[in-house]
């Protein structure tokens, strides 16, 4: 029997903090406009320790 390598995955997250000064809710939509806008990079935001996400390992498709 022929044998393959099937590429799989499981994807891995991470969330940090930007602070920005805003009145109320506003900080959202201003954070989201920056990085729309390119203002805001990942590289200025702090980011946490990056965790597996649930129910995400799957093959890709690739076959060798």
């Amino acid at each position: 029997m022929a044998k393959f390598k099937v590429s799989v995955e499981k994807r891995l997250y991470t969330t940090g903090v930007y602070e920005i000064e805003a009145k109320n809710d506003a900080a959202v939509t201003k954070v989201n406009e920056g990085i729309l806008h390119g203002k805001i990079q990942t590289t200025d935001i702090q980011w946490g320790d990056p965790q597996y996400e649930d129910s995400t390992f799957q093959p890709t498709g690739d076959v060798e």
